[in-house]
C-alpha cells in the first residue's frame, strides 16, 4: 500500500513543469479567456432573467399591495391570522386588524406581516350612510 504513494513526488514535479510550459504562451491564454466570455455572459443573462427579475417584479407587486391597504379590506397575515383592516398608519408602519367580529378583538401588526389581501373593498361597494 505504501508503494502507491512513492510516485506522488514525480507526478507533482511533472505538473509543475507542465504549468511552467503553459505559462510561456500568454497570448493563447488571452484567446482562451475571450472564447470563454460569451458563456459567462449567457449564464449571467440567464441568472438575471430567471432569478433576479421575477423576484423584483414580485416585490414591486407586494409593495403596491401593502401601500394599497385601506379600511375594511380582508387580509391574511404571515402568522395565518385572518382579519379586517380597521386602520392603516403609514408613518408607524402599523395596521390595526379586527380578528373577531363578535368580540371585537383588535390586534396591531406591522404592514410587512400582511401576506395577502383576500377581499378588497372598493368605493362603490361601501354602504353609504343613510342608505339601507
Amino acid at each position: 500500500m505504501l508503494g502507491l504513494f512513492d510516485a506522488l513526488p514525480f507526478l507533482i514535479a511533472q505538473e509543475a513543469g507542465a504549468a511552467a510550459g503553459a505559462g510561456a504562451g500568454l497570448p493563447n491564454s488571452g484567446t482562451a479567456l475571450l472564447s470563454f466570455l460569451p458563456y459567462v455572459l449567457i449564464i449571467g443573462a440567464w441568472f438575471y432573467f430567471l432569478l433576479i427579475r421575477p423576484q423584483q417584479k414580485q416585490e414591486k407587486q407586494r409593495k403596491q399591495m401593502i401601500n394599497g391597504l385601506k379600511k375594511n379590506d380582508k387580509v391574511l397575515t404571515g402568522a395565518g391570522i385572518y382579519g379586517t383592516v380597521l386602520s392603516v398608519d403609514g408613518a408607524d408602519d402599523r395596521v390595526i386588524l379586527r380578528i373577531d367580529d363578535d368580540k371585537g378583538i383588535k390586534v396591531a401588526f406591522s404592514k410587512a406581516s400582511i401576506v395577502r389581501v383576500l377581499e378588497a373593498v372598493s368605493e362603490k361597494d361601501k354602504p353609504k350612510t343613510g342608505e339601507i
